[in-house]
């Protein structure tokens, strides 16, 4: 039987050298027992492998036998996905967005769907296209827009209306059986979409949209949006025009002006005296008079960007280009997508007045700036300063720190830095770490910004928040913190590894990880880490039934977590093989087998000869 990878491999390889290539018998690579063992290794360890859906399953207990029982029911086309359940997350707007919580069986079966979907469609997606996508982030979509949007004047941010859950199934099928002949493939990805979900024990039918949550929502609305994607790539090509800008006309009859004062100085060097002060007007003229002409209706430039939903057009020419370019892609979205453009949050910004914003940035023109070079450093043989006109039109990533003060609310009270009470009963090093996951992912996140040191000031505020948090804790005051834990409130567990607050230097970032950069090899691919699916009894040493026992956060766990658990925290392991007895004492509290140190010299024992 042919390896699961390399059937990936093979789909890739004729879907990038033939782009019109159309694939058959997809659904009966849903037979492969590997697929299903390679989506549950990427499923594994995820936070939400232990979150239960309708059923109240998890992946807890997830065995080869399932994956056997799986396989029968798709032999027998009768496979039928549950409905996911519903629960909310709260949206920055104040308003609640739905999520679908699949349940542990349909969780690995889309993943197996996403991993053949993938392997079909990332070569074809577009370069501009970075939501969901392997080897490809916020960063990566930040990084294109400081690169190529160099001299934007317009930014078009389009919004559409609840693109997740006005999604067409219809529509999205037929896009789908463009690059996929497989009626029982496509009827599979049907089911998954009517589903339906179930909120306060009520059933719900779908009509539309693809379930936020689910492992196969992403991929679908990728392929969905990569119409948008066609039509926007088209728009680009249609409305650029034009080599270069004209120069500007000022500018050039300063330039023959100085040209023509430069030469009266070499006709008549005793006069060099008195135009010397002629020459340096003109300089300085020049210095603040733009090299090419801002409205040139022979130039223009259409570039667009796209993460997900959210997309923005950049613009180099008229206001009333970008209006227009707003109707056309409002009726390209209801007439083939039937999606609907947000009239009132969907803007048209001028880069060089305004900030604009994207995936959680602001990013706005960067006014000219003046600097001196040397011409000797050029080439020149001559020892003369020059001054230069630099960073015209250059974009800026900022952080934005309105959004930041929000943020530190929770941290401060009348204006200062607050304790949280509710980690007070909490040991210290998980007090300093979850205010560390806090300046790290504000600073992971923000480190492109060219004003990411404003960061600074978040950083005092948390350390003082802690600080009075681990005051309240041991009933001392903020001074006698400090003069205990240092100035970087630095903690040493019993294990002998120190903690501390975050204290890295907040430097910008120049370069993000780029598609050139980052591991191109496709990422379902082989595994470093062999699957326990496979191996016996971690406790017994049993070789029938044997299921995979999952436990949660093992690294943040507390006096609550006791029994079985303690044995996967210390040996650092989220999933252990057991078999079906064995499993079923750990969750009864009966455990009462070999010890920690056996279990472990025999796992390692088994890793080496592997």
């Amino acid at each position: 039987m042919t390896e699961a990878c390399d059937a990936m491999a093979i789909l890739h390889e004729k879907t990038r050298t033939n782009p019109a290539w159309v694939n058959r018998g997809l659904y009966r690579l849903l037979y492969n027992p590997s697929l299903y063992v390679m989506a549950y290794e990427r499923l594994k360890s995820k936070p939400g492998n232990m979150t239960p859906g309708a059923d109240g399953q998890t992946l807890d207990g997830f065995s080869l036998e399932a994956i056997e029982a799986t396989i029968a029911l798709m032999r027998m086309e009768q496979y039928r996905p549950t409905p996911v359940r519903r629960t909310y997350i709260p949206k920055a707007s104040g308003k609640w967005r739905p999520l679908g919580v699949p349940s542990p069986r349909d969780k690995i079966v889309q993943e197996c769907v996403r991993l053949i979907l993938e392997s079909i469609y990332e070569p074809m997606f577009h370069d501009q296209s970075h939501g969901f996508r392997p080897g490809r982030s916020c960063h990566t979509a930040l990084e294109s827009l400081r690169r190529n949007w160099v001299g934007t004047k317009w930014v078009l941010k389009i919004d559409i209306s609840e693109c997740f859950e006005r999604v067409d199934h219809s529509r999205l099928l037929d896009i789908l059986r463009e690059k996929i002949a497989d009626d029982r493939f496509i009827n599979l990805i049907r089911k998954f979409l009517t589903a339906g979900y179930r909120e306060n024990w009520v059933y719900h039918r779908t009509h539309s949209g693809t379930p936020q949550g689910s492992v196969i929502s992403p991929i679908l609305t990728n392929v969905y949006l990569s119409k948008l994607d066609g039509k926007l790539g088209a728009l680009c090509e249609q409305y650029s025009q034009g080599e270069r800008r004209k120069q500007h006309s000022q500018r050039i009859a300063m330039m023959q002006a100085r040209k023509h004062v430069l030469e009266q100085g070499e006709a008549d060097p005793s006069c060099r005296a008195t135009l010397q002060r002629d020459l340096r007007m003109l300089n300085q003229q020049i210095l603040q008079t733009p090299a090419a002409a801002y409205y040139d209706p022979a130039y223009a430039r259409v570039k667009f960007l796209r993460y997900a939903d959210d997309v923005a057009v950049g613009i180099i020419g008229p206001k009333t280009l970008a209006e227009h370019l707003q109707e056309e892609i409002a009726i390209f979205l209801w007439e083939e997508l039937r999606l609907e453009l947000n009239r009132e949050k969907t803007q048209v910004i001028h880069l060089p007045t305004e900030k604009a914003r994207c995936l959680g940035y602001e990013f706005k023109a960067a006014s000219s700036r003046l600097r001196r070079r040397n011409l000797r450093y050029t080439g020149s043989p001559h020892n003369v300063v020059q001054t230069i006109r630099t960073n015209t039109g250059n974009i800026q990533l900022l952080v934005p720190l309105r959004d930041l003060s929000k943020k530190l609310t929770k941290y401060m009270a009348k204006g200062k830095p607050a304790p949280l009470s509710g980690l007070v009963n909490q040991p210290i090093d998980h007090i300093i770490e979850h205010y560390n996951g806090v300046m790290r992912g504000w600073y992971n996140y923000y480190q492109l910004a060219e004003n990411v040191c404003r960061l600074n000031y978040a950083r005092y505020v948390l350390q003082y928040s802690l600080a009075k948090t681990l005051a309240r804790k041991d009933r001392l005051t903020v001074a006698k913190v400090f003069r205990k834990y240092g100035k970087h409130i630095t903690f040493t567990k019993p294990n002998g590894r120190a903690v501390c607050f975050f204290n890295a230097p907040l430097v910008q970032v120049k370069k993000a990880k780029t598609k050139a950069e980052v591991d191109v090899r496709p990422n379902w691919g082989p595994r470093r880490t062999q699957t326990g699916l496979l191996d016996s009894c971690a406790i017994c040493g049993n070789v029938e039934r044997v299921e995979m026992h999952h436990v949660r956060h093992i690294r943040k766990r507390g006096q609550s977590v006791r029994g079985f658990s303690l044995y996967l925290a210390a040996l650092n392991r989220k999933q252990l093989p057991v078999c079906h007895a064995c499993h079923r004492d750990i969750h009864k509290g009966k455990y009462d087998g070999e010890s920690l140190a056996s279990i472990r010299e025999r796992l390692q024992s088994s890793n080496a000869v592997a």
